[in-house]
């Protein structure tokens, strides 16, 4: 039969409690059924109804903040004491604990409380039968609180008797005292005496005896400077080698820790021959910290002084570690260490309520955020990756070791969304980062994300010191490399950390000599700012996104997220790689001293609109090409008499079938465009390839079918509807030889 049927209408929260306090409510479906969601409301409404069965229950819990609750408490409270069971009832409404046993064992408390290590003592006591209600509200001290009872009882009765309103043959001990495993004195009759043995016996049971049956294991850390070592289980000797106070407490002492057991750890708080240290203290939050220590970083802790708290307090910030829970001070003497050896101190129950309450500050060595972003986003880019390296190795002992990321960790990385895929690079091309740490991890993470066959990633090696030599081989490497894309630091240099000038960061530097270099380079900038201005700001200088190395305090970001967009961002980059050679071409072009002002206007915005996020570029930039046509057709052809400038000789007709210019005969396209274009390029400029004049023909054809998709039918050459980056680079190259060699012809 099951003892416990538990009615929980917010599952949500009973999840969350659960997972919190690590317990499975399946392990214990012997003896608990539990009543969530579909099965809550069909019971709830059941009881409502009051046609309810839950006899092969002994205990009943409910919330007690449910829906039409005066109702169904009420029939709960006349059936559980029509049937004589124990009904419990929680809710986040509760401040005290209230019990009744009046009419039927009765029982109120907390949400929080239910919801907690208590649980599942309860539950673990009733498999073996040894279980008591209190257990819910007092844990561990349902014991106590039991002879507490018995004892008050008794110092009542006492003192009814000796005023007179209480007979000693009324005495009766509370049969509740049978399940403590303890020998108290039994009145051999009841007499004024023996009742006072009785109560002797229970306030024994607080004092000498259960200090004895409480002695606890405990183990000591100390620098030769507690009293008594004899007393402690296990002295751990705090002698720091040459590593710094985090890596050797991490290493020694911690690993020590992990290797004994324990019920209490003892701590001096000076360590050192220099008291005000308070190593001590350092030493028990990283203790608490250490997710390597399991459930032993609960353990109660004691720290041993020479001093009180509020000293200690004035002394440094980290003694705020004594106002948290299962943390208590006790003075340096033999008999205080005993005592608290003896008492049976709390553990941690509420991680979070801990970690909440503490702060640890970076270490002074590290240079501000931008640093602690760069090792936290390799610490966890690293993780996700599964990137192996020296750099990555030694990034993760500063993370795992140092008492600020062990907090950090442990307030920050409790929710990782484990529902996303990190995404595979899918293009082709050339990657170069530029990033002053990219010997500490970033050249190792960013290389494991894009690795791909066909796809090339390299790091710019140099020692990022000197401002002026950085931006001459920068300018050289970019250069020589001619990446497809850049991944650029914002920060490069120390100096960078020192104002709030952008324009004056070295990634902006960079960004500009690159784009001098070739506009067409895509660059995503990496940066470890949060500060929205400087964000914003990034999108004026052409980039083609930023990647932000995450702060740990920066909750807006998602590292699998971050990942993948920098993973999009890279793969964007180089499907827009063409615009490299858009770039050289247009430039190319400009260098031409007698290019028309119409003709260079229409040039230079070519590459702007592609490399722009407008809609159909492509089919601008088609545009685009007829009117620099149409502006080369004026230049050497009369419209109105269809005879060229220079020489008053008639314009042919171009014979796309053998590739020729013949004599007019009066066809109607005669003087539109792409006939006029065909004859300068044929005759006056001597290009008399196939391939040339097959993309002008492509490129008026595409035109007309793009102004007029109902009208014009493809005239000489396959028509192109829908025109790609391909295209526009073939089409532009053409437009390219015949403005050059119109230039050369005319010099």
């Amino acid at each position: 039969m099951k003892k416990i049927a538990l009615i929980e209408d917010r599952y949500k929260r009973q999840a969350h409690f659960l997972e919190q306090n690590l317990i499975n409510l399946e392990d214990y479906e012997d003896v608990l059924e539990n009543f969530i969601e579909e099965k809550a409301s069909n019971i709830l409404e059941n009881i409502s109804n009051d046609s309810f069965d839950l006899d092969k229950f002994d205990i009943i819990v409910c919330h007690k903040s449910v829906e039409n609750n005066t109702v169904i408490l009420g029939n709960l409270k006349d059936y559980c004491k029509k049937h004589q069971k124990t009904l419990v009832l929680f809710s986040g409404g509760i401040s005290v604990n209230y019990y009744d046993n009046s009419e039927f064992e009765l029982l109120e408390l907390n949400s929080k409380t239910f919801y907690s290590q208590n649980l599942l003592l309860f539950l673990k006591s009733i498999k073996t039968n040894n279980e008591d209600i209190m257990m819910l509200c007092y844990g561990e001290q349902w014991k106590q609180n039991i002879v507490a009872n018995v004892l008050e009882k008794t110092n009542l009765f006492i003192f009814d008797i000796k005023n007179g309103f209480e007979n000693t043959a009324n005495f009766q001990i509370d049969a509740n005292l049978s399940k403590i495993d303890y020998k108290f004195y039994e009145p051999k009759e009841k007499i004024f005496d023996e009742i006072v043995q009785f109560k002797e016996s229970l306030e024994k049971y607080f004092t000498l005896e259960l200090l004895q049956e409480n002695t606890t294991q405990s183990v000591v850390i100390h620098h030769d400077n507690v009293c008594d070592l004899q007393i402690f289980n296990y002295p751990i000797k705090f002698i720091q080698s040459s590593d710094d106070i985090d890596t050797y407490i991490s290493k020694e002492i911690i690993n020590e820790l992990k290797n004994k057991e324990f019920d209490t750890i003892f701590i001096k708080d000076n360590l050192t021959s220099n008291y005000l240290e308070l190593y001590g203290l350092r030493v028990a939050y990283h203790i608490r910290l250490s997710s390597e220590l399991a459930d032993k970083r609960f353990t109660p802790i004691v720290i041993i002084s020479d001093f009180d708290e509020n000293t200690l307090n004035r002394f440094t910030q980290e003694a705020n570690i004594l106002f948290t829970d299962g943390v208590y001070l006790c003075k340096n003497t033999k008999e205080d260490i005993k005592k608290y050896q003896s008492l049976e101190l709390k553990s941690v129950t509420d991680y979070d309520k801990f970690i909440n309450s503490i702060e640890i500050t970076p270490p002074k060595d590290t240079s501000g955020s931008h640093n602690i972003a760069n090792k936290w986003s390799i610490y966890k880019w690293a993780e996700l990756l599964d990137v192996k390296s020296e750099a990555i190795y030694k990034n993760k002992c500063e993370i795992e070791n140092e008492l600020y990321f062990k907090y950090i960790k442990a307030k920050y990385l409790k929710n990782i969304n484990n529902s996303l895929e990190i995404t595979k690079p899918t293009k082709k091309g050339n990657v170069l980062l530029i990033d002053d740490e990219w010997d500490r991890g970033w050249a190792d993470i960013l290389g494991a994300a894009l690795i791909k066959g066909g796809l090339e990633f390299k790091p710019f090696v140099t020692s990022y010191k000197n401002r002026e030599d950085f931006n001459n081989l920068t300018y050289k490497k970019i250069t020589n490399e001619n990446p497809d894309v850049v991944i650029l630091d914002l920060r490069l240099l120390e100096s960078d950390h020192e104002n709030e000038d952008v324009d004056s960061y070295s990634g902006i530097k960079i960004l500009q000599k690159i784009h001098e270099i070739n506009a067409g380079i895509q660059v995503i900038m990496l940066t470890a700012t949060s500060k929205s201005t400087i964000l914003e700001k990034l999108y004026e200088k052409k980039i083609l996104g930023y990647i932000k190395k995450e702060h740990p305090e920066d909750k807006s970001i998602d590292t699998v997220e971050n990942i993948n967009k920098f993973i999009n961002l890279v793969d964007k980059g180089l499907e827009k790689k063409y615009l490299k050679e858009i770039w050289k071409i247009q430039q190319n072009i400009l260098l031409n001293e007698n290019l028309s002002d119409d003709i260079s206007l229409e040039i230079k915005s070519i590459f702007e609109i592609l490399d722009s996020n407008m809609e159909n570029k492509f089919n601008f930039v088609v545009l685009t090409f007829t009117k620099i046509f149409e502006s080369l057709s004026k230049i050497y052809i009369d419209e109105n008499t269809m005879q060229y400038i220079d020489d008053g000789k008639d314009v042919g007709m171009y014979d796309s079938s053998n590739n020729s210019i013949n004599s007019y005969t009066n066809q109607k396209w005669h003087k539109n465009t792409q006939n006029r274009l065909h004859n300068i390029v044929y005759d006056k400029l001597n290009i008399k390839d196939e391939k040339s004049h097959k993309y002008i023909c492509q490129i008026i054809n595409c035109r007309n079918y793009l102004a007029h998709p109902n009208e014009k039918k493809p005239v000489g050459c396959r028509l192109i509807k829908s025109p790609n980056h391909q295209h526009i680079l073939n089409w532009f190259e053409i437009i390219e030889n015949i403005l050059n060699t119109s230039q050369n012809m005319s010099n």
